[in-house]
């Protein structure tokens, strides 16, 4: 049915760490309610439960809660191991020979933490806002299409993992539709197979989203980045948890216990370089697990303790999650923080279902724990199997217990648990059946003499790699339109600009000369002489390349879209208004070839030779000096529409360098050195655009422009139609003798 709602995207932080306190039982994480605190200690834990209780039942009758949405969306229920991902990471696509590799990418999740039920294919954000592409054409733009988009979903649900699309709600300075996001990203995602949407930055998702579904006959999960919020349980399945994580003891998924068992929540935090109070918030909750690793070109690599208790863990959400074997992961009878545990630091949720009771249990203790685990009845002929370790349990002689049981006799079930471990115990009526005996094979072949202590916990950033560029023949005078740039031992100082990743480890690039990747780069380096071209390529010099090779690209998506199809005549010719303006909407890979054409022979400069030809020796901010100076390059233009870069000569040689190379920033972002690791191609952009869109409030998450002389960014590598861009051109260099 059609939800009723003025809710509107929270465009807030992209992690939001705000706890509201509620009660002095109950407090909330993420953007709105989202988490229960844990009970302060056991003689506290009856009131604690309670509070929790009245929560949850005046919660559900404000909303007048049905539940039918659950019931439409039931996979969600079991949707555990969910990956944001970029379908250009290299496990996922091969650039050379143009084709997806789904089953590389899936066999490799497989191997190294047991697969993945569903995950969130994002390729718009950390590229959108380069120029005014929207966020539905980065879709449109990757390699095949839609059509392509289509068969590798089917690919994936195939292998049983669903694919949701990312929204992102602060996209609203670039090219507009014609109509609402909610009815194109529901029909985009009813023509490929998607399965929902990660509403990015919001704390909710809006019922409009659900109701756009309803009407294109298509149920879609909504699932928030930032968790969700009371109302919208009426129509969001889905969440990620920033979860607050800092007390030994889990807090509790308010929304899974509100909703009665039923809401996923994905716990996340893409920095952390340890998993396990992750991985052990999720098991004690029922909850799934956010395993990111390619943070937009960034690897944060999941460590292989982590991955090792992902595949353990993982195993058995799934299987005490599936219908087929009682749900009991959906009780509406769950209780978490049972008093039925014994040891201190190990914390346990109880979920009781109609033929078994599961117990997941935590701990929290630094050494391991033997002996005495769980409280369970004495009474009945009740089978008890250690489902972690893969083995039956004999209840222990009956012991006073400590629990809300007070005075009856219970007894106990002893079983190890490793320092910062997991356990799992079903209670049966009867013996274990096939499903069970399998499950216990499966387990016991994990963890048998292979300890979660046997794996390294020890994280390492992804080396990176500078695509190595030949030398051209030496040239000893100067070819057409370039200008000499000599020898020198040039002090190179750079940062990235890009929104992502702070200072740590990792991020940015990697230069040969450095022992590992980061965002400030400083050295000096020993420059040979060469000859660069005083413009960028403009588009009359390409159509004359274009003549002379009668190149025509397979994919011509995208490609010289300002000369408005005149570069399939014959003679290609641009429009006479941009001739003398720099050629756009070419790739990394196009540019190469033509400056293999130009000069008889030129390349790409390095990113190095492209700041010294525009700086000098004296380490200046800007071409012309260190005090900006809008006359001396283009006007930035805000909007949704870029119009293109203007002639190449409108700045000079006013605006030139030192040397005087002209048109070197704000006009158009121009290609550098491409960098790779062993997920992901990027090439370094340096000068900045005429044009930057910005968002119509909140957080402006468009990729950042940068005229200063010492910032580059990263621009993200896939194809050719999707790295053409409005604002990208470039330069070419020619090796000089000395």
């Amino acid at each position: 049915a059609r939800m009723a709602s003025s809710a509107t995207p929270r465009r807030g932080r992209r992690l939001c760490t705000t706890l509201l306190l509620l009660t002095s039982t109950v407090r909330a994480g993420c953007t709105y309610r989202c988490q229960y605190k844990a009970p302060d200690n056991r003689s506290a834990y009856s009131s604690w439960l309670q509070g929790i209780q009245a929560d949850r039942e005046a919660t559900l009758t404000a909303l007048n809660f049905t539940g039918g949405v659950f019931d439409q969306l039931e996979w969600t229920q079991t949707s555990y191991i969910q990956p944001q991902m970029h379908p250009y990471d290299l496990f996922f696509y091969d650039p050379h020979a143009h084709l997806y590799t789904v089953d590389r990418y899936l066999d490799d999740l497989r191997l190294r933490y047991g697969g993945i039920d569903a995950m969130l294919l994002w390729p718009t954000y950390t590229n959108i806002g380069i120029d005014d592409r929207n966020q539905f054409d980065y879709f449109r733009l990757m390699p095949g299409g839609l059509a392509s988009l289509t068969n590798l979903t089917s690919q994936l649900t195939a292998r049983g993992v669903r694919v949701l699309w990312p929204y992102n709600p602060w996209d609203t300075g670039t090219r507009r539709e014609g109509r609402s996001d909610e009815e194109v990203l529901i029909d985009m995602l009813k023509q490929t197979g998607g399965s929902g949407l990660n509403g990015d930055t919001m704390g909710y998702v809006p019922a409009s989203f659900w109701n756009a579904a309803v009407d294109a006959a298509y149920p879609i999960a909504l699932q928030p980045e930032l968790g969700g919020s009371d109302a919208s349980l009426n129509w969001a399945t889905m969440g990620w948890g920033y979860w607050n994580l800092g007390s030994a003891a889990p807090w509790v998924d308010r929304f899974k216990f509100v909703s009665r068992g039923k809401f996923m929540t994905n716990v996340c935090d893409r920095w952390a370089k340890s998993k396990t109070r992750h991985i052990q918030a999720a098991w004690f909750n029922g909850a799934g697990i956010e395993t990111w690793e390619n943070v937009w070109g960034i690897w944060n690599g999941i460590v292989p303790r982590d991955g090792e208790a992902i595949r353990r863990v993982a195993t058995l959400l799934r299987f005490f999650g599936a219908k087929q074997h009682g749900a009991l992961l959906q009780s509406a009878e769950w209780e978490p923080h049972t008093p039925d545990v014994i040891q201190a630091g190990v914390y346990a949720s109880k979920w009781q279902g109609a033929n078994a009771t599961l117990w997941t249990l935590v701990s929290a203790a630094t050494h391991e724990l033997y002996g005495p685990q769980v409280y369970v009845d004495c009474d009945g002929p009740l089978h008890f199997y250690d489902c972690y370790h893969g083995t039956e349990l004999v209840r222990d002689a009956p012991r006073l217990a400590s629990r809300s049981l007070a005075d009856r006799r219970a007894c106990t079930l002893s079983f190890p648990m490793e320092a910062g471990g997991y356990g799992c115990v079903v209670q049966r009526a009867t013996s274990a059946d096939a499903p069970l005996r399998d499950l216990l094979g499966r387990m016991a072949r994990m963890t048998q003499g292979k300890p979660l202590a046997d794996f390294s916990d020890e994280w390492a950033f992804l080396p990176q790699t500078l695509v190595p560029s030949k030398r051209t023949p030496l040239a000893s005078s100067a070819p057409p339109g370039t200008v000499y740039i000599p020898s020198a031992n040039y002090s190179f100082t750079v940062r990235g600009i890009e929104i992502e990743g702070g200072g740590g480890s990792g991020v940015d690039v990697q230069f040969p000369w450095e022992s590992a990747p980061s965002r400030h780069h400083s050295t000096t380096v020993r420059i040979k002489p060469f000859y660069i071209d005083k413009y960028p390529v403009t588009n009359a010099r390409y159509a004359e390349y274009l003549a002379s090779t009668g190149y025509i690209p397979m994919d011509r998506r995208n490609w010289l879209s300002f000369w408005d199809g005149n570069a399939l005549q014959s003679p290609p010719v641009p429009p006479a208004s941009i001739a003398k303006a720099p050629v756009t909407h070419v790739s990394l890979r196009e540019a190469r070839a033509y400056c293999a054409w130009a000069n008889g022979g030129s390349r790409l400069p390095h990113t190095w030779e492209w700041q010294y030809a525009a700086q000098g020796i004296d380490g200046r901010r800007y071409p012309w000096g260190n005090t900006q100076n809008q006359s001396l390059y283009p006007k930035l233009i805000r909007g949704n529409t870029c119009t293109g870069p203007e002639e190449t000569t409108a700045h000079s040689p006013s605006g030139d360098s030192p040397f005087g190379v002209s048109d070197m920033v704000g006009n158009v972002w121009q290609y550098t050195d491409e960098f790779r690791d062993a997920h992901t191609r990027y090439v370094l952009l340096r000068g900045g655009s005429n044009y930057r869109p910005v968002v119509k409030s909140g957080t402006n998450w468009y990729f950042p422009n940068g005229i200063e002389l010492d910032t580059h960014n990263k621009y993200m590598l896939f194809d050719d139609a999707y790295e053409r861009a409005a604002t990208v051109g470039f330069r070419c260099v020619v090796d000089a003798t000395a």
